[in-house]
């Protein structure tokens, strides 16, 4: 995997941090809604690669990020430094569950650990990154209704596997789904993620699903138009 990443507008070095740039962020990133948002929290920001695509998406969004790793938020703030949105961004070494904000935030993202296996990688940073246990769901659900405004919205991906998991967390927080999107690798095979828009007032959820391949293998219109703004052809 190369140490750089490479988007339309920016790139993201991932030599140092402990979960490089994957589908999953890209998935949220380009599908999260900003509209009217003014201040956005990314929660275990890594190489800070959703919250550039947060800046890039919006034109008023300041981010904060934040993520347990220092050495990770070492390399998102150089990310950040080196984009058209440095003076937007700003990245802290901080535990979600000691953090606090002055200001309510209208958007929060996550792409959470969320392996529950009790065997870890053999690498110790990056186990933190994979592992739900760094960051437990009640914790994240939680605290981020804490933060968020009254209009706010709380965007995650998870695996599919995980949906009742998630359902309930979100319950027990008092959450309610706005938005469900089941994503597949391809149309005849099962959902692998879900994209998850949660607010704190009662709507009819909306459900869809995002086939990212065609049969042949290549991206498919939906995807390419969704990640159009952000993936180089």
């Amino acid at each position: 995997m190369s140490d750089v990443f490479k988007f339309k507008n920016f790139e993201v070095s991932q030599r140092q941090s402990a979960m490089k740039v994957g589908t999953d962020g890209v998935l949220l990133g380009a599908w999260c809604d900003v509209a009217e948002v003014g201040l956005a929290l990314d929660v275990g920001c890594g190489t800070g690669l959703i919250s550039l695509m947060l800046a890039q998406k919006s034109s008023t969004a300041v981010v904060d990020a934040i993520d347990l790793d220092a050495i990770s938020i070492d390399e998102a703030s150089a990310n950040f430094v080196g984009s058209p949105w440095s003076e937007r961004l700003s990245a802290s070494c901080v535990d979600y569950a000691d953090y606090s904000s002055d200001m309510p935030y209208d958007l929060i993202v996550s792409n959470p650990p969320f392996f529950v296996e009790k065997v870890l990688s053999p690498e110790r940073r990056r186990s933190c990154a994979r592992q739900c246990d760094s960051l437990p769901f009640d914790v994240l659900f939680r605290k981020s209704y804490a933060l968020l405004s009254d209009a706010g919205r709380f965007a995650i991906i998870t695996p599919f596997s995980i949906e009742q998991e998630i359902l309930f967390a979100a319950g027990e927080a008092n959450f309610w789904v706005k938005k469900r999107t089941y994503v597949k690798t391809k149309a005849v095979k099962p959902a692998k993620r879900i994209l998850w828009e949660f607010v704190k007032r009662e709507v009819a959820p909306e459900m869809s699903e995002l086939v990212l391949l065609d049969a042949d293998g290549s991206r498919s219109a939906a995807y390419c138009a969704l990640t159009h703004d952000f993936y180089v052809k």
